[in-house]
């Protein structure tokens, strides 16, 4: 039987491969694109795991802070000398330690789909940003789960991927009776089976700016609307 610790470290070596800074590479990319981060600003990870993307922010000037309700995760994160301990907080999704507004901006990537009640951590993440919420997901509908390609996603086999669609979804049952007005977007990027995608990756910056709702990877943004 595989252990959690040999699946996380598992996963941190496939990021060091050429197909793993590839995918590292467009999500990051697309989360930049949409969520347009300004220097100084406070963002926060919900389900930072091992406090890579923590490590990320805080490299692009980004005050930045992780949630992981995993307590070997936690250890992990906190166990980089980048990072500082209060950096990494322990905490469920769905009942976040944190004030109202207390970041600019709150982000989960690739990690949404582990909340039990996914309307109730939208909820808790939507009411700590005070700009924006940025979701990124596996998408069902993509060439890799449709044609069930083996990726790089053994950390996320207990997490069934979504649809733009059940996201929107979510979102709109989860917020209905927000008092602040939102508008949202939804992008996506790695429309290849990744083993092909890297190695033409002009096709999937094709497919980019048509934006067909196909690719492995859709980044959802929920921003607030100034009254």
């Amino acid at each position: 039987m595989v252990s959690d610790k040999e699946i996380t470290q598992n996963y941190e070596r496939w990021f060091l491969t050429r197909e793993g800074m590839y995918v590292d590479d467009k999500e990051k990319e697309l989360l930049i694109n949409t969520m347009r981060f300004k220097r100084g600003e406070r963002v926060l990870e919900i389900g930072c795991g091992t406090g890579r993307n923590v490590e990320y922010f805080a490299d692009l000037g980004l005050d930045a802070t992780g949630v992981e309700p995993e307590d070997n995760l936690v250890k992990l994160a906190r166990q980089k000398s980048t990072l500082k301990k209060d950096q990494i907080i322990r905490g469920p999704y769905d009942l976040l330690p944190l004030g109202d507004g207390s970041f600019e901006n709150v982000v989960f990537m690739n990690t949404f789909a582990f909340a039990g009640d996914k309307e109730k951590a939208l909820k808790e993440a939507y009411r700590v940003a005070s700009r924006k919420v940025g979701i990124g997901f596996l998408n069902k509908y993509s060439l890799t789960n449709l044609l069930k390609v083996k990726e790089r996603r053994a950390v996320y086999q207990d997490a069934a991927p979504l649809s733009g669609k059940e996201m929107i979804n979510i979102m709109k049952r989860a917020l209905n009776k927000e008092e602040k007005e939102f508008i949202f977007e939804i992008k996506y990027t790695l429309y290849l089976p990744i083993r092909i995608g890297y190695l033409v990756p002009f096709v999937d910056d094709l497919l980019e700016r048509v934006n067909m709702p196909f690719g492995d990877f859709g980044m959802v943004v929920i921003k607030k609307v100034e009254g």
